[in-house]
């Protein structure tokens, strides 16, 4: 069963919290309890991992935004500046983050 404060992580930082966890389980030479790690977690390294973490996120759909406004002005044969930018956002963007949720963030590690 997960506790309160499991369910309020989003799924990455569910998973950031699990190795924090293993990580202090090593360091101590001991079982760390789940609830232990989740309060350290969060007063010590949540806000540090969500900053990072939303760092590269932002980095990452920046480079498929400039990657679209490219492809499109190539394409209108003519630099389409932010109204490219905007056509991502809203053909593009709510797909490409589930998509970065669901299959990058489980390969990276912090």
């Amino acid at each position: 069963m997960q506790s309160t404060k499991q369910t309020e992580l989003c799924c990455a930082e569910q998973r950031a919290m699990e190795r924090h966890w293993k990580r202090l389980c090593e360091k101590w030479g001991e079982d760390v309890s789940y609830e232990e790690a989740m309060d350290d977690w969060l007063e010590h390294h949540a806000t540090a991992w969500r900053e990072e973490h939303q760092r590269r996120v932002m980095e990452r759909q920046q480079e498929e935004m400039k990657k679209h406004r490219w492809i499109e002005s190539e394409k209108a044969k003519r630099d389409l500046g932010s109204t490219a930018y905007i056509d991502w956002i809203k053909k593009y963007a709510a797909q490409w983050r589930a998509w970065y949720e669901r299959e990058v963030e489980g390969l990276e590690v912090e």
